[in-house]
């Protein structure tokens, strides 16, 4: 593993800093999905489409925050880990009461990509106004 981490071309610092980030996000998704079915239940909503929508967008942002480099790609590779446990997690349900809908798969797509696109447009003004000051 560690070849390949210095194939690419990341440092030991960004190896660091990436699996710090990979346990960020992991707490971040926990936290934000228990704290948004407590808030969805407290305010008597739908808690699927809320948890996961929540989740979504708190892991994306997340993973750009706190990305030592390559702060797109991360962000988008979270995106697509999240889409496909998402996908996963959709077509299984504990609860025999529970009608399959897709409702709340595409209430957690949405409101990842709108993350991953705040994360591209913060990018992109970011830079630019590094390359301004220059």
């Amino acid at each position: 593993m560690w070849a390949l981490c210095f194939s690419i071309g990341l440092s030991m610092n960004q190896v660091r800093g990436f699996v710090l980030s990979f346990v960020i996000v992991i707490i971040i998704f926990v936290v934000s999905a228990i704290a948004a079915g407590l808030l969805a239940d407290f305010f008597g909503v739908w808690k699927k489409p809320v948890i996961g929508s929540v989740a979504a967008f708190c892991v994306v942002i997340t993973a750009y925050v706190t990305a030592p480099s390559h702060k797109q790609k991360s962000s988008a590779v979270w995106l697509i880990i999240g889409a496909i446990a998402a996908w996963v997690l959709s077509s299984t349900s504990p609860y025999p009461e529970d009608q399959p809908t897709l409702i709340p798969l595409y209430a957690t797509y949405i409101s990842g990509f709108i993350a991953l696109l705040i994360c591209i447009v913060w990018h992109k003004k970011h830079n630019k106004n590094l390359k301004q000051d220059c």
